[in-house]
């Protein structure tokens, strides 16, 4: 490997155990001249695998998006299939495991419920972030520094003719999402489809992302509760195959494809907030 390279690598380790830091702190703790480390810094900043906010330098989202590219995530999607193979024998519809990558949501695994109708996506596909489910689930817990910077930078366009494209309107969007812990896609990428997801985050493999449920508007309204459970469901037992150590956890015995939940069983009665 090059001096060059090997030098990049060294301003992206230092910034990843401080966090952020300014030029002069960064010239100070590496012992490089403010120039050289400006010179580098910038060039990395065209690739997106460094930021400068507010004076100071951080990581990048792009390196979110190299990550994704790691065998980690293979490992998640082969191990989640079987849960989403039961989420979707449990709704009939279609269901989705989505991770972050750079300004898009990608989905990683699928499967079918059998309905005809379902939404056209396959194992790599790339959506935005504003006007999904699963990427509304990510923005949620994007720390609100980035989140408020996607909004203001992102081109929101009429994907379908009920599309969020209005910044603030998003913005009261993510904030309930934060709030009752899932989002919606209500016809905003697709006429005639609504989806529902909720986050997924795993430490122990750097995982963010979503699990989400497809189908036509009409069904998915009538059963938005029963959908609800069952993500929720999705979401607990994936949390306890990866998100923790067996013994930290018991797996679900029951899924949904077994009628095992239902909405009641997560939902306090009187409450907008999901747990």
């Amino acid at each position: 490997m090059s001096g060059s390279a090997l030098k990049a690598f060294d301003l992206l380790f230092h910034l990843s155990h401080s966090g952020s830091s300014s030029l002069a702190k960064l010239s100070r703790d590496t012992g490089w001249d403010k120039a050289t480390a400006l010179r580098y810094l910038t060039a990395m900043e065209k690739r997106g695998v460094v930021e400068r906010r507010e004076g100071e330098w951080t990581l990048g989202l792009a390196l979110v998006e190299l990550a994704s590219r790691v065998p980690v995530t293979e490992n998640v999607a082969s191990r989640a299939k079987p849960i989403l193979n039961e989420l979707a024998r449990g709704t009939g519809e279609t269901a989705n495991l989505s991770a972050y990558a750079g300004n898009d949501c990608m989905y990683v695994a699928k499967a079918d419920g059998g309905h005809s109708l379902r939404l056209r996506s396959s194992p790599g596909d790339r959506l935005p972030l504003y006007c999904t489910a699963a990427g509304k689930c990510i923005l949620s817990r994007l720390p609100v520094v980035i989140r408020t910077q996607y909004i203001a930078e992102a081109k929101l366009n009429p994907i379908a003719p009920r599309t969020i494209t209005d910044p603030v309107r998003l913005t009261e969007e993510i904030e309930l999402t934060i709030k009752r812990g899932w989002a919606i896609d209500d016809e905003e990428l697709e006429s005639g489809l609504v989806c529902y997801g909720m986050p997924l985050d795993l430490p122990r493999f750097g995982f963010n992302g979503a699990v989400s449920v497809s189908g036509p508007s009409g069904r998915m309204r009538q059963i938005q509760d029963e959908i609800l459970a069952a993500i929720h469901w999705a979401i607990d037992a994936l949390m306890a195959d990866l998100g923790s150590s067996p013994e930290d956890e018991d797996t679900p015995l029951f899924g949904p494809a077994r009628g095992g939940f239902k909405s009641t069983d997560w939902h306090r009665p009187g409450s907008e907030v999901y747990e």
